[in-house]
């Protein structure tokens, strides 16, 4: 499916303002969103405001060269050596997951979707429009957090990107009591839905790629249509039960003008960009229509969802032919030693409907697991001995 640039705008302002802020209609103007323009080579670019606040002069420290040996500093006094580097979504974290489990977050003054290569920022001391930077620690078994907006200094200068790689050195210093640092070289992980070249990256593993198609497939037939956003659920990805096909699903709950609010689920499949593989209807579950159907030598875990999921469409068309399926979960438990297994579902049959349960008994046979029945409201299964009890 082609799809111009002025589609492509209309499409990443509705998922910025979706993203961010809940539901807003389509636009084709960009006030207040020219960093989105600012992606897409050849539209006029709005000059961005200067900061409220001018840099002051740096300090003998500040204009000292960048370190050359990895980045490292210290966070409330003891040191922070970060094993990893990660770029997504416009922020630069570094993360340390030995003891204690620390992170400093980078949130850059820069388009959200930019790879920001060749690119330098300097707050010396930082103020307006600056960026922001967010300390994460774990102390005495409890997540601590302390966000920084201004009052602090940051030489931060990136490279060029080399294989979904993007290397860089910084400088920070932090006006915290105990004077949070760190300083010198890495080499970033780019993560997430971005934009190169002013075209989408659809390689990009991300619940914003689906996203992006799935509003692009809404919006196919008529790119300029009023598109008011209310849900995106249960977006996720993952490999399938072959483990050769990376795979994902994605619910939208929308309305087109002032319409009546509709809901479209998709399914995704990477070969070798993301792209829409179809439509589910609303009385057919993710997990009951995989891209290869579960065998016998698969994941116990997969084969009894999958079989279950099959049976509850079929118990559900029959029970309640007007009805759908939603926020459909699955608990699965198994004992191959004796044989049995049991599959447990929670759904509705309403988006915002009272939770049903259901549980299905599987044996295991010659040729793999099978559906032996649909347990009823007064039975569970006891894996451990094999045996059928009363609740």
């Amino acid at each position: 499916m082609n799809i111009d640039k002025k589609s492509i705008i209309q499409i990443v302002i509705l998922l910025a303002l979706v993203v961010g802020a809940g539901a807003y209609y389509v636009m084709t103007q960009e006030d207040g969103l020219s960093f989105i323009t600012d992606l897409l080579p050849g539209e006029e670019k709005k000059t961005a405001p200067a900061p409220a606040s001018a840099a002051a002069p740096a300090s003998k420290s500040e204009a000292a060269p960048i370190p050359t040996y990895p980045a490292k500093g210290q966070v409330a006094g003891k040191p922070f050596e970060p094993e990893a580097t990660v770029l997504e979504g416009g922020e630069l974290a570094f993360v340390q997951s030995k003891e204690p489990q620390t992170a400093i977050r980078i949130r850059l003054a820069a388009p959200k979707w930019e790879t920001p290569a060749g690119k330098k920022f300097k707050y010396t001391p930082a103020g307006a429009n600056a960026a922001i930077v967010t300390v994460n620690r774990m102390e005495a078994g409890e997540m601590k957090q302390q966000t920084f907006s201004d009052k602090y200094s940051l030489l931060l200068e990136f490279g060029q990107e080399k294989e979904r790689k993007l290397p860089g050195k910084l400088q920070l210093a932090l006006a915290d009591d105990v004077k949070t640092t760190l300083a010198g070289t890495f080499e970033a992980e780019i993560k997430g839905f971005r934009i190169v070249d002013g075209k989408p990256d659809l390689t990009a593993d991300s619940t914003e790629t689906l996203e992006y198609l799935a509003l692009k497939e809404l919006l196919k037939d008529d790119p300029d249509k009023q598109l008011e956003v209310i849900a995106l659920r249960d977006g996720r990805y993952s490999a399938d039960a072959t483990g050769k096909n990376r795979v994902g699903y994605l619910e939208v709950e929308y309305r087109v003008g002032q319409g009546s609010a509709e809901i479209k689920r998709f399914q995704f499949v990477k070969d070798p960009d993301w792209k829409v593989r179809g439509p589910l209807a609303l009385t057919e579950i993710d997990e009951a229509h995989p891209v290869a159907a579960p065998g016998p030598k698969d994941a116990p875990e997969r084969v009894l969802a999958y079989l279950a999921a099959k049976r509850l469409e079929a118990d559900v068309k029959k029970k309640s032919p007007k009805k759908g399926i939603y926020s459909a979960s699955f608990v699965t438990r198994h004992n191959a030693k004796n044989k049995v297994g049991v599959a447990e579902v929670t759904y509705k049959l309403e988006p915002n409907g009272q939770p049903t349960k259901a549980a299905y008994l599987f044996r295991l046979k010659q040729n793999g697991w099978a559906l032996d029945r649909e347990l009823n409201a007064k039975e569970k299964v006891n894996v451990d001995s094999g045996k059928i009890e009363k609740r």
